[in-house]
């Protein structure tokens, strides 16, 4: 049975309202015994406690914890800093870069985080792998593993963000039976052993844009101004129909909640994670910039999906293309393997969605 998983970009550390839009969705969830995936950036979590938004944390580690860097928007950002950059020097980089939020996010919900999600399309292989030597298991995108099932790449196990609830904010009231037909597209697209995600970034449901949309292309240097809202009676608006939606996944038989975790476990027998690349080359935990680097063949199955792959996030200056990065992607695409279950498993459906 395909397993779908909310996931939740916590991003917005400028937009005071941005807080409420967070701990709705963790609340609406845990309401209805869902449980979703909340990717936190590490500032987000110092400004709630600035504010003494111990609600908000309450709330959302009640739920999945995943990483989505320290500062998200502010530069530089990895491909920035990191195109032309070696993979041992890079991984160190990124494990300084991101070393003070990492630790934040652990101290505060107390556990690892499962799963990292870049902002935008804001990754390189130093990252994946600097993010799979600190623990992380899962990376979720929408891209560059566009239309793909959960595969291993760089250590962890990669999953595509499939559409997200921020498309269907509009104010008709179709908005709600085309979030179902797209859902209902996707579904049908997946096969049964596939998983979909549907995500969101919670600060829309306040604001009428990205809260860092004033940095894209280098217009205005950081930090953002807070973002324009919402009308009132919208954002109202908005509130009930997630919650309908929400109501509609939760009472569906044909699909299995999950979270990242429980993608990544039942997956994980036949893992090709960080510690199997570096016994594979007789490597020590440590020395994941000691990996090899080839060009693959025209059989490997990735190879598409890297030489398609584009860096397009506004946030970078315009003409930037990344080009030593992705080839730098290619070189490690010998990583790449399917990620299947178990033959003989299978997915069943429960009378009650996953609780936390």
């Amino acid at each position: 049975m395909l397993q779908v998983v909310l996931s939740f970009d916590t991003e917005d550390y400028v937009t005071p309202e941005a807080m409420d839009a967070e701990k709705f969705w963790a609340e609406e969830l845990s309401a209805r015994g869902m449980r979703g995936s909340f990717q936190c950036v590490a500032e987000v979590i110092r400004v709630l406690r600035r504010r003494r938004r111990e609600d908000v944390i309450e709330a959302l580690g009640r739920h999945e914890i995943g990483y989505h860097t320290d500062q998200h928007s502010a530069p530089p950002v990895p491909p920035m800093a990191l195109e032309g950059v070696g993979l041992a020097e890079g991984i160190e980089w990124v494990l300084q870069r991101e070393a003070a939020g990492w630790a934040l996010v652990m101290e505060t919900f107390r556990r690892v985080p499962i799963s990292y999600c870049p902002p935008g399309d804001s990754w390189t292989p130093h990252v994946l792998l600097a993010l799979a030597a600190a623990g992380v298991k899962v990376w979720c995108a929408s891209a560059p593993a566009k239309n793909l099932n959960p595969a291993w790449y760089c250590g962890l196990l990669s999953i595509n963000y499939d559409f997200a609830f921020d498309s269907f904010m509009g104010e008709e009231a179709a908005e709600e039976e085309r979030f179902k037909r797209t859902f209902e597209d996707t579904l049908a697209r997946k096969g049964q052993d596939g998983v979909m995600v549907v995500y969101t970034h919670p600060c829309r449901l306040v604001t009428t844009r990205f809260w860092d949309a004033p940095l894209f292309r280098g217009a205005h240097p950081p930090p953002a101004p807070p973002a324009p809202l919402r009308p009132p009676a919208h954002v109202h608006a908005l509130k009930e129909r997630f919650r309908r939606l929400l109501d509609w996944i939760r009472e569906r038989r044909d699909v299995e909640l999950a979270d990242y975790s429980t993608v990544y476990s039942q997956r994980s027998g036949r893992r090709r994670d960080l510690q199997c690349l570096l016994d594979e080359h007789k490597l020590k935990p440590g020395e994941a910039g000691k990996l090899p680097l080839r060009e693959p063949g025209a059989d490997c199955p990735y190879l598409q999906v890297l030489k398609e792959f584009r860096y397009e996030w506004p946030i970078y200056p315009e003409g930037f293309a990344g080009d030593k990065l992705r080839t730098l992607a290619r070189e490690l695409a010998w990583s790449y393997a399917e990620a299947k279950t178990p033959l003989g498993d299978s997915f069943l459906a429960t009378d009650k969605p996953q609780r936390t």
